[in-house]
């Protein structure tokens, strides 16, 4: 056994990358790195009882990437594996979610093997990064401005998916390995354009920073990012111990009380954050700080109304709450006649109910009137800006602005909750409040019923 095989065997344990008898899905794009990690876990196959599948994601942006996706399809076939190929138009994503074609080929790929991965029922997904592609993540995140979470750079695990066998390993160990196994591979020209501001580190920086400041200064990047993500790690333990006390997941989104967000520190609630989005599916690693921090404007009051995030998602400040949640199709505003009893289906998926029934005998969450007052026809529709309403007790009218704040109802719940009008006067909202004058004198009286339903 090689000296890298048992350098990677050590780190394979140190890390708990792998368990016997997992099947793992190997990215293999044909480069020096991912051949390299190919036959360092065919090395480790029998020893490890692993099951191993091979995968090459095709980002279409070099004309070169047909050649190599048929030479890891060939390669596979000659060893034995089973191959899954995928390939999309890159280009035309990133140009849709305006972002880079870094970040649009990142988040295609990683989506392709989180689904074959799904799909075939594997436990690990096996990434080539290897130490110098730390070093330059570090360097490059620093260019760029990122806190502690980005100079913690490439993780060795992620998800519980996600490994990285070589991550330790420099790209020096892996060319020399190449070389004494005579194990094939193929270049990417892209590597050595300068157009690239990775490239740019790689070929410029870190020669410039190891002549002049520090020969192993790639070693220091490395044992600087392994320090940070410990720290990073114990950090974001401690998010989701204060998320699970403070948050709460429904359906496709996210809820953080306002009350708790409050007590916790600045740097927690920040890492919050990030799990409550991870949670839901956004894609984390097109979280820019400036999102974070319009969150935190939220929170403080600063800001109002939608933040946009990646991935299409958004978040809003309801009662008591900070609120992430996948963009929904729009809601349509609403005015229906309702010119007697019977059931009305409205946008937005809303059933009303209108009968007559002693006023003691109506559900509570409905709105009941007295049956003489409030005669056909009327009007029910949608809220709009300034409306009000006048309640028994009050000199003046009262906002129903304020009415959903007090009933703590959500953004998209306000748009749509049906409001009752008769004459140009609103009279009531089923649930919330009835006008003065409107309510039925006792138990016995006979009432008109307005119950609603969303489906």
């Amino acid at each position: 056994m090689s000296k890298l095989i048992r350098k990677v065997r050590r780190h394979i344990e140190k890390f708990a990358l792998l368990s016997n008898g997992e099947r793992v899905l190997v990215a293999v794009s044909g480069g020096p790195d991912s051949m390299a990690l190919l036959h360092v876990l065919l090395a480790l196959k029998e020893e490890l009882e692993l099951d191993l599948y091979i995968a090459h994601y095709d980002h279409r942006l070099r004309k070169e990437s047909v050649k190599e996706a048929l030479f890891v399809k060939d390669y596979a076939k000659k060893l034995g594996l089973p191959f899954i190929l995928a390939a999309a138009p890159v280009k035309l994503y990133a140009r849709r979610e305006k972002i880079s074609l870094e970040a649009a080929g990142r988040e295609l790929r990683y989506r392709f093997f989180e689904r074959v991965a799904e799909e075939y029922g594997l436990n690990k997904v096996a990434l080539a990064h290897q130490a110098d592609d730390l070093a330059e993540e570090v360097l490059l995140r620093f260019i760029r401005g990122a806190g502690r979470r980005g100079l913690a750079g490439i993780p060795v695990k992620r998800g519980g998916i996600f490994i990285r066998p070589l991550l330790l390993v420099s790209r020096e160990e892996i060319d020399d390995f190449l070389q004494k196994e005579g194990i094939p591979y193929v270049e990417d020209p892209s590597n050595e354009d300068p157009r690239f501001l990775r490239n740019r580190v790689r070929h410029l920086l870190i020669p410039f920073l190891e002549k002049h400041f520090h020969k192993n200064v790639k070693e220091c990047l490395k044992r600087t990012a392994l320090l940070v993500a410990e720290e990073e790690e114990f950090l974001g333990c401690l998010a989701l111990q204060k998320l699970e006390k403070h948050g709460r997941k429904e359906a496709d989104a996210f809820h953080l009380s306002v009350r708790g967000l409050i007590n916790v520190p600045l740097v927690l609630r920040r890492r919050m954050y990030l799990e409550a989005l991870k949670a839901i599916g956004v894609p984390l690693f097109r979280v820019r700080l400036s999102h974070i921090e319009q969150i935190e404007s939220l929170l403080t009051g600063k800001t109002r109304g939608n933040i946009n995030l990646p991935g299409g998602f958004i978040a809003r400040r309801e009662p008591g709450r900070l609120v992430f949640k996948k963009v929904e199709a729009p809601l349509k505003p609403f005015r229906e006649e309702i010119t007697g009893t019977g059931e009305y289906l409205l946008p937005n998926n809303i059933t009303l109910r209108v009968y007559y029934t002693r006023a003691g005998e109506a559900p509570k969450n409905a709105l009941v009137l007295d049956a003489q007052k409030a005669s056909f026809p009327l009007i029910v529709r949608s809220h709009l800006p300034g409306d009000r309403i006048r309640l028994l007790g009050l000199s003046g009218r009262k906002k129903l602005k304020k009415i959903f704040w007090e009933h703590k109802l959500t953004h998209d719940e306000r748009r749509i909750w049906p409001i009752v009008e008769k004459d140009g006067e609103i009279i009531g909202l089923p649930g919330l409040a009835i006008a003065e004058n409107y309510a039925p004198k006792d138990a016995n009286q006979k009432a008109l019923v307005i119950e609603f339903s969303f489906a």
